[in-house]
């Protein structure tokens, strides 16, 4: 079974094809290879549950641009860097990266980070589907809504039933789900916008009750 979705932002060809091997070989699955930040951010969808960045990179954004916006949408990563300039690893120190890897790099330095990142993972979470038990990344997962017994979990590509109380899926969910109202949870990863009575993911509006309005605001 393949560990995790992960993706590479390297300007050097050859380093990124290297690293792309190494990982691939590790069990890890390469969903995307990006050569600079601003190519990574025009063409991302976030389907991925872990990064390996290089701190520098030949366009305007460097790796310190992008780990900011990586770490908001609570995926680890790791910094990739040849430089050891001690104001550098401070500034890269204060994102607190999972690891770092020194290029150029070795195979078994790979493998620690990577088995780093594995340990940083959220657990993924059984469903029962018609095809049988599955699993899901909780990072897939844009918000979780009530009706009874039965919840609706939405994900970015499909939503999916389940016989279940919201008080039990809460209770399986890591703790950058929120619940903002009695009837749902959101992944706080996904809010785009928050108003007094509600807040946007990803395109939907779910409504915020008033008993959840200062844990919201606290959180974010």
């Amino acid at each position: 079974m393949l560990k995790a979705k992960v993706i590479i932002i390297e300007d050097e060809f050859f380093a990124a094809a290297h690293l792309k091997e190494l990982v691939t070989k590790l069990d890890f699955w390469v969903v995307g290879v990006y050569h600079s930040g601003e190519d990574f951010l025009k063409e991302t969808d976030w389907n991925f549950d872990a990064a390996i960045v290089d701190i520098f990179l030949s366009g305007k954004l460097t790796g310190l641009d992008i780990a900011p916006k990586i770490k908001a949408h609570k995926k680890p990563f790791v910094f990739l860097t040849a430089n050891r300039d001690s104001q550098t690893l401070k500034e890269a120190a204060r994102l607190s990266p999972a690891a770092y890897i020194s290029k150029p790099f070795q195979p078994n330095d790979v493998t620690a980070a990577l088995e780093i990142i594995t340990h940083q993972l959220p657990k993924m979470l059984k469903v029962r589907t018609n095809k049988g038990i599955e699993l899901i990344n909780p990072n897939d997962v844009i918000f979780i809504q009530s009706d009874g017994v039965y919840i609706e979990i939405h994900t970015r590509k499909t939503t999916i039933v389940q016989r279940k109380l919201l008080k039990e899926m809460e209770e399986e969910l890591p703790d950058f789900f929120i619940r903002v109202h009695r009837s749902y949870l959101v992944n706080s990863a996904y809010i785009e916008k928050k108003t007094a009575n509600s807040v946007t993911l990803n395109g939907y509006e779910i409504p915020v009750s008033r008993s959840f309005k200062e844990i919201l605001s606290v959180l974010l």
